[in-house]
């Protein structure tokens, strides 16, 4: 009966979307939010983003059952093979309300536009696949980090990485939100304030959306039902969709009316705004080293200086009394939103990563005027992006010192603007948050000064 249906545009797109990922190096939630993407149907929407999502992270597990079946490598497979298998796993394994038959043909479909062979393969697979629980399949498995990478979908070699920096509780912890959908915050336009009036600020509803408040910041919400992104608060840029670590990260500067601030890696643009409203009648220049990033930048930060330049041979004049460094990273905290990235990282990134941050540091550091604040933050949870590069950092330049963020953050929780304890987000003097420990992605920050 299924002879020859075409592959349906959901799983047709999805297919797409995760052939871009394996050969561009695309991002998902990229493509998933563009124009492509706003051509489907809701419904047809809402599956491919659950089929692509749910491929990359439980990739892991799908490949686990998969050479089971086939008795060889996924990674020494066709990439087109590669895809419609483990769509087709996922569907199985995963997605009790479609019917087997429709996920096995489907990725045969798929297959077959690279021949009848192909299409061949993936059917003899998947009619193969193991149905079994995964416990039961792990029971007999020697190797344990191939074990614990089915069980937790992550690379072995980053598991390990976590347990010995933290724990292996806290390593199982991370993976396990990793590989469920995070969850939505925003904040309002209106809600970048200082620590004065912050505990004034309350939820503010969004038509059509179902609010409850942030789990860490009181200027913050989070999305229960609906979807914000088709609002009109959110077409007139009334609000940012924006992690509530993500949002906490430039109060930590305290930034004070009439200062020249500088955001060194500004896009998307989320933190920038957040800084211009937080410093009326000064200055704020948001650094971008793409053209096309800055554009954003100018539509959605208005009355910010934007300039296209590196970082790291800084296009400016010194004399900054803040700046925000969020330096490009490995990613590792918010490997629930980006699944992908966990399985192009190497173990080598990090530290190569860290000689990047180091000179971007050093370089935004010798913008600051005598006094002036530098916040170091990364998206990652890894001790070589955070916080051993401040440690180098102090170690190369006299000039500067160490601020105890947790001191802001007490400050913050005394005001009102925090909904936890300082000492909920801090690991000695630095902000630390783990993904998942407070339903947030993973961020490290570190606040420096220049000494006088």
């Amino acid at each position: 009966m299924l002879e020859g249906m075409p592959v349906a545009p959901a799983r047709a797109f999805a297919r797409d979307v995760l052939l871009a990922v394996e050969q561009r190096a695309a991002y998902a939630a990229d493509m998933l939010h563009g124009r492509p993407a706003r051509e489907l149907s809701p419904e047809d929407l809402r599956l491919a983003t659950e089929l692509v999502m749910g491929v990359l992270r439980w990739r892991g597990q799908l490949d686990y059952v998969l050479e089971r079946a086939a008795r060889r490598k996924v990674e020494a497979m066709a990439p087109l093979a590669r895809v419609a298998l483990r769509l087709g796993a996922y569907q199985l394994r995963f997605l009790t309300r479609v019917p087997a038959q429709a996920a096995v043909h489907q990725s045969v479909e798929i297959a077959k536009a690279e021949g009848p062979h192909l299409g061949g393969f993936v059917n003899a697979v998947l009619r193969h696949l193991p149905r079994e629980p995964l416990a039961a399949l792990l029971g007999a498995e020697a190797d344990l980090g191939r074990r614990r990478e089915a069980e937790f979908s992550h690379p072995a070699w980053l598991l390990e990485r976590w347990s010995r920096n933290f724990s292996p509780q806290a390593a199982d912890a991370v993976a396990e939100y990793d590989n469920q959908p995070p969850p939505v915050a925003i904040r309002r336009a209106a809600a970048a304030v200082g620590t004065e009036g912050a505990a004034a600020l309350g939820p503010a509803p969004v038509e059509g959306v179902e609010l409850a408040p942030g789990r860490i910041l009181r200027s913050a919400q989070r999305v229960v039902a609906g979807d914000v992104t088709k609002t009109a608060a959110y077409r007139r840029r009334a609000l940012w969709v924006q992690d509530e670590a993500s949002q906490l990260i430039p109060w930590l500067l305290e930034p004070l009316p009439g200062e020249r601030i500088l955001d060194a890696c500004a896009a998307p643009g989320g933190k920038a705004a957040w800084l211009r409203a937080a410093a009326p009648g000064g200055l704020l220049v948001a650094l971008e080293r793409h053209e096309y990033r800055a554009r954003l930048l100018r539509r959605r930060v208005p009355g910010a200086a934007v300039v296209v330049g590196d970082a790291g041979r800084l296009p400016l004049a010194g004399g900054f009394d803040a700046i925000l460094l969020d330096a490009p990273c490995t990613g590792t905290g918010t490997l629930a939103r980006n699944p992908e990235i966990r399985w192009r990282l190497r173990p080598e990134d990090p530290a190569r990563l860290a000689q990047l941050q180091l000179a971007l540091l050093r370089s935004t550091a010798a913008a600051l005027r005598p006094r002036g604040r530098l916040l170091y933050s990364v998206c990652s949870i890894e001790p070589e992006e955070g916080e051993d590069v401040v440690a180098a950092a102090l170690a190369a330049d006299p000039r500067l010192e160490r601020l105890p963020a947790a001191t802001v953050l007490a400050r913050l929780a005394h005001a009102g603007a925090l909904t936890v304890a300082a000492t909920a987000l801090t690991a000695g003097d630095d902000l630390r948050l783990l993904p998942g420990a407070l339903g947030t992605d993973g961020f490290f920050a570190a606040l420096l000064r220049r000494r006088a």
